[in-house]
């Protein structure tokens, strides 16, 4: 027992050191990312429910207020006046959800509103580009513009069904565009839902649209590995530190009503440093929000398509008040895999060899039940493969043949012990003895005390010898030996008439 345990020690720890630097080395990354589809896509109502937060802002430059500005669309004066005001709430990335383009030629501000971007952290210009219908040709994208969008680097599922860009594409000023990043700017409406893509085909690749480069930038998640766009169970996004944008299978997100996001009409930001024309809750907006959306947007009436910074805003709002997805540590993952070793032993030492198999696949289910149960309720989630290879591990080494224990045999009962339990029979006198042998020696009579004469034994004549025995025992019927090498003890049989029991010898008297 003590080799067997120590072996199964032994190589139970050697694997789960191999398991766990395959693990972090990226070996299990797919069978992982299955596993946490097949979780997400058993739990779509965990991502409904939304924490209240105020991290997302609109600054609206409305149609209604058209007059109030020098040209319509507003031009690169008045967008610098805007940008140089919000520098002053510091936003983590400002997203324009309308194109900065007005034309050739070039506008004279439109350098001085590229300047002013510059002191963002980080800008996300949209491109405005509708979506393919049918069999329309594929987009044509202006000069030195594709290659300024980055592409999905991990994409599963299938890919036909993402909606395709068409033409014709409206990209910011060439002017403009070393000011920040791309984003596609486009959307849908399907069963009378909103949709906005979160990535759009382009021939063979997806690029991602302003929604993807808003999240991407937020969460510091690169498109090379860390960016997982997943198109079959479980679709969604899924970016670094458990962010997860819930999808269709197509690639959109639906717009849910009732997630506006604080809006800030941007004519209050315009009236220079003499009037404050900004509310205080518009400030307090400001300043919490960490992602700024600015752009022109209209009325919003029932049956009238909405303004894409207005959509964006709110999808944007709703996205990070989603909770996330919690994976163990790699303490606590160390810790399952330790329960999934004892377990192992516990298959291997004690359970038999036959039942070994159902053990295992009894402990995985019930495993599978519960890191179920905890993802539904609290979306926290362990990957299985390293204890589910030492559960497998554990059941293999239960089929490992034990050794037998050695018994020795029950020493032989005696053999007057088996005289006495067998049934009586009626012994045979015994023979004569043979011709110049002694008669066996009989057991002596007790001694007589020396004062009394022995009378009787002077009286009785002599005895004559017992008569011959008509069937002789066989040799084979002695008592054999007993076990400490003595001769066993020979039982008389009773007597009967038939077979008088002998009298014993009368002892003789030694004279004076």
């Amino acid at each position: 027992m003590l080799s067997r345990l120590l072996i199964a020690i032994l190589c139970l720890a050697s694997a789960a050191w191999l398991l766990d630097y395959a693990q972090r080395t990226g070996r299990f990354q797919k069978v992982d990312e299955g596993f946490l589809s097949f979780m997400v896509s058993q739990a779509q109502g965990c991502f409904e429910k939304t924490t209240p937060h105020a991290q997302v802002a609109l600054v609206e430059m409305r149609t209604e207020d058209r007059a109030e500005y020098a040209t319509w669309p507003p031009p690169p004066l008045d967008w610098q006046m805007i940008i140089k005001e919000l520098q002053n709430y510091q936003p983590e990335i400002l997203v324009i959800a309308s194109p900065l383009n007005w034309g050739l030629p070039t506008p004279d501000f439109a350098p001085a509103v590229a300047e002013a971007l510059l002191k963002f952290p980080s800008v996300i210009l949209g491109v405005e580009a509708p979506l393919a219908a049918g069999d329309a040709p594929d987009a044509l994208f202006p000069d030195g513009l594709e290659a300024l969008l980055p592409r999905f680097q991990e994409v599963t599922g299938d890919t036909a069904s993402v909606p395709r860009l068409s033409f014709p594409i409206v990209a910011p000023d060439a002017v403009i565009r070393p000011a920040g990043e791309g984003g596609l700017l486009c959307m849908r409406q399907v069963d009378g839902e909103w949709r906005l893509p979160y990535a759009v085909r382009d021939r063979d690749s997806l690029l991602p649209t302003l929604l993807a480069q808003t999240l991407a930038r937020h969460t510091r998640t690169p498109y090379s590995g860390s960016h997982t766009l997943h198109l079959n169970a479980g679709s969604g996004a899924y970016l670094q530190d458990g962010w997860f944008v819930p999808l269709r299978r197509t690639g959109e997100y639906i717009v849910r009503p009732g997630h506006a996001a604080p809006a800030v009409n941007a004519l209050d930001m315009m009236t220079g440093v003499l009037v404050d024309g900004l509310s205080e809750t518009d400030k307090a907006h400001l300043e919490n929000a960490s992602i700024i959306v600015i752009g022109t947007t209209s009325a919003d009436t029932p049956g009238a398509t909405p303004s894409l910074p207005r959509l964006y805003a709110n999808a944007l709002n709703h996205l990070l008040a989603l909770p996330r997805l919690q994976k163990l540590s790699l303490m606590e993952q160390w810790a399952v895999s330790g329960i999934a070793m004892i377990a192992a032993l516990w298959i291997i030492l004690l359970v038999p060899r036959q039942h070994a198999v159902l053990a295992g696949l009894s402990l995985m289910l019930v495993a599978l039940v519960f890191n179920f149960l905890v993802f539904k309720s609290h979306l926290i989630w362990c990957p299985p493969t390293a204890p589910f290879s030492l559960i497998l591990l554990g059941m293999l080494l239960a089929q490992w043949p034990k050794k037998a224990k050695s018994s020795l045999p029950a020493p032989a009962a005696p053999y007057a012990a088996e005289v006495l339990s067998a049934p009586e029979k009626t012994p045979s006198p015994e023979a004569p003895p043979a011709c110049g042998e002694l008669p066996p020696a009989e057991a002596p009579a007790p001694a007589k005390a020396l004062t009394e004469p022995d009378a009787t034994a002077a009286k009785s004549p002599p005895e004559a010898p017992p008569a011959a025995e008509a069937n002789p025992p066989t040799p084979a019927e002695a008592p054999p030996p007993s076990a400490e090498g003595k001769p066993a003890q020979v039982i008389s049989p009773p007597a009967t008439p038939d077979n008088p029991a002998p009298k014993p010898r009368a002892k003789r008297k030694r004279p004076g």
